[in-house]
């Protein structure tokens, strides 16, 4: 499938800006990275896989084009790409490491699929790596399980959790429906899906998937979305997965509907479900696609929310 053409048919991925400048699209591959933070007993390794670029036309498409760039000029963010960074989540539990989600594999674009080379550069082996929870089946999630030179699991040792929901709809006939440019996407999904089967477990959102994670039901994204509450002791973390897909638009204007979105209406309606949990409960959040490394809080603001980062 031709990214240029998924592109066009308004089905892109949208991952999140590099300090909301506006960026060309690169050919070098950035160093790899990662970041460490304790979480209770726990320790927390956010690991980059690179980023990716897209057109700001795909942040909103249930507003006009004028209004969404002139937002985009007032805050000074660029009006026609960004940078969306790729922030893959590590827990590590005594010698348990448990992964969330696996990045794009280096398939999608040059600029990502960097994560095998931040796990080394971080001191941990791919055969490491005890699970892999999935949050959605889109290729910048996803795809990194395998390598693509050989068709091999990247963590050949992992026990992968997937919500039964997002399995049946890339797995089934729902997705054998998909036309256009997606249907590359449901064919990797199916792909990946399959050379993983045997190792997967299909988990149901609202409950405990593994000690201390708690799998939140945020479809709209995909259809069996999710996100993630992870507990440490007194320590809490809110793993958004696309949920809160951008730092661009997704929090002054929750509403909007970014085009990577299959279900506009009901990924706003969790998108602001997940915002007033954490501005609530002021948790602790990783976004998959914000800045590096992606921590941060959320505040209410009037009517949307903020965003203040970590670091």
């Amino acid at each position: 499938m031709s990214r240029r053409l998924f592109l066009a048919s308004g089905g892109a991925f949208i991952a999140s800006g590099l300090n909301g400048a506006a960026a060309a699209p690169d050919a070098a591959a950035p160093a790899p990275a990662s970041f460490r933070l304790a979480l209770g007993a726990h320790e927390l390794i956010v690991l980059s896989d690179g980023h990716l670029v897209v057109p700001t036309a795909m942040l909103a498409r249930n507003v006009g084009g004028r209004e969404l760039a002139a937002y985009l000029a007032s805050v000074g963010f660029g009006l026609e790409r960004v940078h969306f960074h790729i922030n893959v989540a590590l827990i590590r539990a005594g010698n348990e490491h448990i992964l969330i989600d696996a990045g794009s594999g280096g398939t999608w674009e040059p600029t990502a699929g960097r994560l095998v080379d931040s796990l080394e550069a971080a001191g941990i082996a791919p055969a490491a790596i005890g699970k892999v929870v999935i949050t959605h089946a889109h290729p910048d999630h996803l795809w990194g399980l395998i390598d693509e030179l050989d068709n091999s699991l990247r963590f050949p040792r992992a026990e992968y959790l997937v919500a039964a929901r997002e399995w049946e709809f890339w797995t089934g006939k729902e997705a054998a429906r998909l036309q256009g440019p997606v249907e590359g996407i449901a064919a990797g999904a199916k792909r990946v899906f399959k050379a993983i089967e045997e190792r997967t477990t299909r988990i149901r959102p609202g409950s405990e998937i593994l000690p201390g994670i708690v799998a939140l039901d945020t479809a709209g994204h995909t259809p069996g979305h999710i996100s993630l509450l992870l507990t440490a002791g007194s320590s809490t973390l809110l793993v958004t997965g696309d949920a809160v897909q951008n730092n661009h638009i997704a929090l002054a204007h929750p509403n909007w509907q970014p085009g990577a979105d299959m279900d506009g209406i009901q990924a706003a309606a969790s998108r602001r479900r997940l915002l007033d949990l954490a501005a609530a409960d002021r948790l602790q959040v990783l976004s998959y696609h914000m800045p590096f490394p992606g921590l941060g809080r959320v505040e209410r603001d009037g009517p949307a929310f903020s965003w203040t980062a970590a670091l």
